[in-house]
């Protein structure tokens, strides 16, 4: 745990860095468009892709199809950027959401995202073994009796109450300690988009698993490893005076606590330092390409290209390859990444990506690497 908590320290350096970036600052950045048009969507059976991978996932509804009817070149120059496009006519798309959850809307319909089931590996250092999980996760409305205790440590009968519930179910393919699936279920009052992107956080233990906890959205969280179950309950939201109530065995699940830091770093580096929002105003379904560097030793270039199709739940999405590499000389960070993304989804629908950090006390090199593939998802028409 203490090594995933030092590796998301020393990435947060690197998202300010990039942040400033993307806001100015005396930045120099140049992009590019090749000129083609995107083709039609194809024929594929569920859980297929008509290129070399899977894909969809969720966004939000606010992605942008236009169709541009004449031929138009733009050339805009200022101190800080410069910036070119050619276009001629072609559907358009952004991935304006990336990591989101939330409603989408394909072909005029709309859609929300009940599961999804991912192949997942991840190499803490370089040193270390590559471990392999499958990450499923679902969420639904359901109805749970709550629980709470009194200052005598009292079980006091809070009611029953509507709560969405995320459920995940990790299957260790090669796991650091864990060797059979693990189910855990985290309890809200409304939506919690975290609680449906991350299979797992380092930081929901320390902010919700406390006998103080006073949280008015989080309800509750049940584990169940090898025949052990553990439930948490907070009465916070429901019924004030009261602390949280638990029972069962909590000692299997700190045994696997590093099969749980695991699942939350190659997550964690995928989600926060990717270059995802870069493409939130690039047409990505003609080929991309740009660059970027404040000439002070940070930078990066990517790329983007129109490939395939993916068909889920009965429904089809275009998919784009994508390529990125990002350098902090001054901080001793690199990372790169490549695989496809629908610019109508907001989860990755594959992701291969080095994430590579300096130690300034010891000047050791650590590099992370993180592979997500998705291999399923479940949509429900009608999203609100």
């Amino acid at each position: 745990m203490k090594e995933t908590v030092a590796i998301l320290l020393a990435f947060l350096i690197v998202g300010m860095v990039i942040a400033s970036g993307c806001m100015g600052g005396g930045t120099t950045t140049s992009s590019s468009s090749l000129t083609t048009s995107a083709g039609a969507l194809s024929t594929s059976t569920p859980s297929e892709t008509s290129s070399s991978s899977p894909s969809p996932s969720t966004t939000s509804t606010s992605v942008q199809t236009t169709t541009t009817t004449q031929e138009q070149t733009t050339t805009t120059t200022s101190s800080m950027e410069t910036t070119t496009t050619t276009s001629i006519p072609t559907e358009e798309a952004y991935w304006a959401h990336p990591w989101e959850y939330a409603p989408i809307e394909v072909n005029g319909e709309r859609y929300i995202i009940t599961y999804y089931k991912y192949e997942y590996k991840i190499q803490p250092n370089q040193s270390a073994p590559v471990y392999e999980y499958i990450v499923e996760k679902s969420v639904e409305k359901i109805t749970i009796h709550v629980y709470g205790q009194d200052f005598s440590g009292n079980k006091v009968d809070v009611g029953e109450h509507d709560v969405y519930a995320y459920t995940t179910v990790v299957t260790p393919v090669k796991g650091a300690v864990m060797d059979d699936k693990i189910t855990f279920t985290l309890w809200f009052v409304s939506n919690e988009s975290e609680a449906f992107l991350y299979p797992w956080h380092v930081l929901w233990a320390q902010r919700y698993l406390s006998p103080t906890v006073q949280d008015k959205n989080f309800v509750g969280m049940k584990f169940e490893y090898k025949g052990s179950t553990f439930v948490f309950m907070n009465p916070a939201p429901f019924k004030s005076g009261l602390f949280p109530y638990f029972e069962g065995d909590s000692k299997p699940f700190e045994e696997i606590d590093k099969d749980l830091s695991y699942l939350y770093m190659g997550w964690m580096v995928t989600l926060h330092f990717g270059i995802w929002h870069e493409w939130e105003d690039v047409n990505v379904l003609i080929p991309q390409s740009g660059v970027w560097s404040d000439m002070q030793g940070h930078s990066w270039k990517w790329s983007t290209n129109p490939d395939g199709t993916a068909t889920f739940s009965g429904v089809t999405f275009k998919l784009v390859d994508f390529q990125w590499k990002y350098q902090g000389t001054p901080e001793g960070v690199s990372m790169d990444g490549k695989g496809k993304f629908s610019p109508y989804l907001s989860l990755l629908i594959e992701g291969d990506g080095h994430y590579s950090y300096r130690d300034p006390q010891t000047g050791k090199n650590t590099v992370i690497y993180a592979y997500l593939k998705l291999k399923d998802l479940k949509l429900e028409r009608g999203g609100s």
